[in-house]
């Protein structure tokens, strides 16, 4: 589960959980040092700032196209990477005032609790444990080696590209470096390339059966996706109301303008939803949507989809079985993202 879903309201759960790991972390450190605990604040507000508005720099076209998409997106590993290096800027000027143990603390806290929280939403309760006994580690230890705990299990489970894990090396490397504690960089970068080896397993491919696609599209045409060829399809259930629907419209335009190959690209308007065929043709036009448009006009298959809330984007196989579902907006990077997750079907 990427979003939680009240009504027709959307939450990010990264968000949700990165509120409750901020909060926590500063309850944690109240009785620190609070000239630290301050710097940390604007530092980490400075970050996010940065990440979500570099949209603007890096998606230029998509927000002018849309400006209420920069509500739903952000400026990608691009703007994690520019906001790295301002706040790292930030920190070595202000580096005189900080108190390393404070600030490397209240860090692997906020990591531990965001990321307890957010597998605990996405029922991963094996990873949730992992990082519930860390955050034990944390409070009764209090050792810098909880620093290349949390790296291992960042990299095996997120990635080397992960918002969370290029910023927690640069934390581990700079607490590492003053304490002129050189094996331990050797020690994680031995970790890194275990953590990457053991993320090239293969996972085993869990799919869910689905009604057939069968509706007419927009061109007058009856599109069923049992008559197509591809191996994967990206299927995209909308309403022409909807903010968060109009706000990922250039993101798959943009994708679909240049598809991998094997894939696919549909959209669903959930017309017994929306506010008719009018309505439709003219957020078509506005957005200059060129892929196949079908029209459910009795809401069986958004029925048979089990969406609830829009919009929701699926990923089927060949066969129409369900790979995976992202509920809410989607971008562009997050959609060649998940294709290149199930890159090995398209081999087949």
């Amino acid at each position: 589960m990427t979003y939680l879903t009240l009504g027709q309201v959307n939450i990010p759960i990264a968000w949700l959980a990165l509120i409750i790991a901020i909060l926590y972390s500063d309850f944690r450190s109240r009785h620190s040092d609070g000239a630290t605990t301050k710097l940390i604040e604007h530092l980490l507000y400075t970050y996010i700032f940065i990440w979500k508005f570099s949209y603007i720099l890096f998606s230029s076209s998509d927000f002018f196209q849309a400006p209420l998409s920069l509500i739903y997106f952000d400026g990608g590993l691009k703007g994690h990477l520019l906001a790295l290096a301002v706040v790292a800027f930030l920190l070595y000027r202000k580096r005189e005032l900080f108190d390393w143990e404070v600030g490397w603390m209240y860090w692997v806290r906020l990591v531990a609790i965001y990321q307890l929280i957010f597998n605990s939403f996405q029922e991963q309760w094996f990873v949730a444990g992992l990082w519930i006994f860390t955050l034990i580690l944390i409070e009764r230890i209090k050792s810098q080696h909880v620093l290349l705990v949390q790296f291992f299990l960042l990299m095996w489970l997120d990635g080397f590209i992960s918002s969370f894990t290029l910023f927690h090396v640069a934390v581990l490397l700079t607490v590492y470096f003053r304490t002129k504690h050189a094996q331990y960089i050797a020690g994680a970068g031995l970790l890194s390339l275990v953590a990457m080896m053991l993320m090239d397993v293969e996972e085993n491919i869990t799919t869910t059966t689905r009604a057939a696609i069968d509706l007419p599209a927009t061109t007058g045409e009856q599109y069923r996706l049992s008559d197509q060829e591809q191996s994967l399809t990206v299927v995209n259930f909308f309403a022409t109301w909807c903010p968060p629907c109009k706000a990922e419209m250039p993101h798959l335009q943009s994708f679909a303008d240049s598809l991998p190959m094997g894939v696919a690209l549909i959209g669903i308007n959930l017309t017994a939803r929306d506010n008719g065929e009018e309505a439709l043709t003219d957020f078509m036009e506005t957005y200059s949507v060129t892929y196949p448009i079908l029209r459910d006009e009795d809401d069986a298959v958004g029925k048979a989809f089990q969406v609830k809330s829009i919009p929701t984007t699926v990923l089927l196989n060949a066969q129409g079985e369900e790979l995976e579902r992202i509920v809410g907006p989607v971008s562009e990077e997050g959609l060649r993202q998940l294709i290149k997750k199930y890159e090995s079907l398209l081999s087949e």
